[in-house]
């Protein structure tokens, strides 16, 4: 989901090399696959790795409106019907079955398929303990201080099995309160995830340790895989809009990459105030910016600062972030 591929295929690819006699098969859409697969070698293809194409719900000749999180309520009113069809057909192309599903744990629909399947769940919450607490004790939260804690903010988190007593409401996910899409979608996991036959993390147990005993004894195996920077480094990410050749001809520290990320969505007047910002500053800058937001953009900006500026739908930022010529990060 999200940016959340790359960690869940870093993962994949670490499974793969310590037990080369079994078959991974790694279902996404065919953008996001794109991008944390590549087009070569230098990605460290794995012989028992394969990729899978799902639907991304958006349908052929879609026009987007610039809605806040379009691309991810299309995915998501075709989902789980897509990840079924392609695990149906690929076990009757391959003559293998599945035997484990291994998520991203924001797809707790999951959970529902692993039990039709009679197979285990291990889903990746990529985040890290604090963060997976609040969610599973969402209710618990709500039932407490209510969803609107507006009055609360300094209140300590002391009803909260396990949580470390410096914290305090403010402190929480916005997600718990609700209010958006991915509120919907961490209640759901946060009810859903202690079904699962293991869950892992990006976190180590000596970071927030009684708040992992306490999801210890809440799930039936809680795995701490962190922190992923560490022990799983980034994939090499492909460039597919020349933002690096672009980079090596500005001069160093000069340039200002601006990105919030696939998930995140300027409201429409925020976006033209950061796009009338850059234009009337003078400042050379890089903007990944998808397609489908183009459209809140102010006429004419991208013709009247192409000379010093690029915008990319998809940026390979790990290495935009480490180039000489990068000299300020706006997210």
């Amino acid at each position: 989901f999200g940016t959340h591929a790359a960690p869940l295929l870093n993962l994949v690819k670490r499974l793969a090399v310590a037990a080369p006699h079994i078959t991974f098969s790694f279902f996404n859409t065919a953008k996001s696959n794109a991008s944390i697969f590549g087009t070569n070698e230098e990605n460290g293809k794995l012989d028992n790795v394969n990729a899978y194409n799902v639907d991304d719900g958006v349908p052929e000749g879609y026009v987007f409106t610039g809605k806040r999180q379009e691309d991810i309520e299309l995915f998501l009113s075709v989902t789980p019907q897509n990840f079924k069809k392609e695990i149906e057909k690929i076990v009757l192309e391959t003559k293998k079955n599945i035997t484990c599903l291994m998520t991203d744990a924001f797809l707790s629909f999951a959970a529902d398929m692993a039990e039709e399947m009679k197979i285990s769940w291990i889903p990746l919450w990529t985040a890290g303990a604090v963060a997976l607490s609040a969610h599973v004790y969402t209710d618990l939260i709500r039932d407490t201080v209510g969803i609107d804690p507006t009055e609360l903010q300094e209140e300590p988190l002391n009803f909260l099995p396990g949580m470390p007593s410096a914290l305090r409401v403010k402190d929480l996910p916005f997600e718990v309160f609700g209010g958006n899409i991915f509120s919907r979608l961490l209640h759901q996991m946060g009810q859903t995830i202690t079904r699962a036959t293991a869950i892992t993390m990006n976190s180590f147990e000596e970071l927030d340790p009684s708040v992992i005993d306490d999801l210890q004894a809440k799930f039936k195996q809680c795995l701490s895989l962190g922190p992923f920077n560490l022990t799983s480094p980034p994939l090499s990410e492909t460039d597919p809009h020349g933002c690096l050749p672009w980079l090596h001809d500005q001069k160093p520290a000069s340039v200002a990459y601006v990105s919030f990320g696939t998930i995140t969505t300027l409201p429409p007047n925020e976006l033209t105030a950061l796009a009338e910002a850059l234009e009337e500053s003078k400042v050379v800058f890089l903007w990944s910016l998808k397609d489908s937001q183009k459209v809140n953009l102010p006429k004419g900006f991208l013709n009247r600062t192409s000379e010093r500026g690029k915008r990319v739908p998809w940026a390979p930022q790990s290495q935009i972030l480490g180039h000489t010529a990068t000299g300020a990060f706006v997210t």
